[in-house]
């Protein structure tokens, strides 16, 4: 009886002590995902460009589902017709990605681009390219994407397979208002060819 009494103490000692390192492990876990999750905020001054494609701030991160989330938020509304160009080519907002360490993102274009355009009327379209050369960018995987109630901003979802494996990256955003190919008609963030850096592991 009192065998099992001290043996039935000793189990729960146990038990608590590989509660205790279960947690520790979950918390070591939840604070490197936290690390890598960390979200990069950059923002825009609104009147540098005419039109609903005004950017006003731009956020990315790492969703709890593994993809990359960026909320492209505008100073004023939009909806998919406002991408749709009568002639010339259509309006667009992009992230724009070096994956490359040694690149140089004021003297060499970006290998990955994850845009949106319109499908229609009323619907937006998701993608990521892949920029190589002189060559057209090469659509390479989807992006969902979806409008928010108020038509302020656009949320992107895309794998991080689609950029490869790098260990960092660095962005910019733009968008292109359509029909127009001046540069008055781009809005970049951050401004002046600057870039950020994003950290997935």
């Amino acid at each position: 009886m009192f065998g099992g009494f001290g043996g039935s103490r000793r189990r729960a000692r146990l038990l608590t002590a590989t509660g205790v390192a279960g947690a520790t492990v979950a918390a070591v876990v939840s604070v490197a995902f936290a690390a890598i999750s960390k979200t990069v905020v950059v923002a825009d001054a609104g009147g540098d460009v005419s039109g609903p494609l005004d950017l006003a701030r731009v956020s990315l991160q790492r969703a709890s589902d593994g993809r990359l989330r960026a909320v492209v938020r505008f100073t004023g509304t939009f909806t998919p017709k406002d991408l749709l160009a009568a002639s010339g080519p259509p309006g667009s907002t992009c992230l724009r990605i070096w994956t490359a360490v040694d690149a140089d993102p004021r003297a060499v274009r970006p290998d990955r681009l994850v845009c949106v355009t319109a499908r229609s009327e009323d619907e937006l379209r998701g993608g990521v390219y892949e920029v190589r050369g002189p060559a057209l960018p090469k659509r390479i995987a989807d992006a969902s994407v979806k409008r928010s109630r108020s038509g302020h901003s656009v949320v992107i979802r895309f794998a991080q397979s689609s950029l490869g494996s790098p260990r960092r990256f660095r962005f910019a955003a733009e968008s292109t208002q359509p029909g127009c190919e001046r540069p008055s008609c781009i809005d970049t963030t951050p401004d002046k060819g600057a870039v950020r850096v994003f950290r997935l592991r």
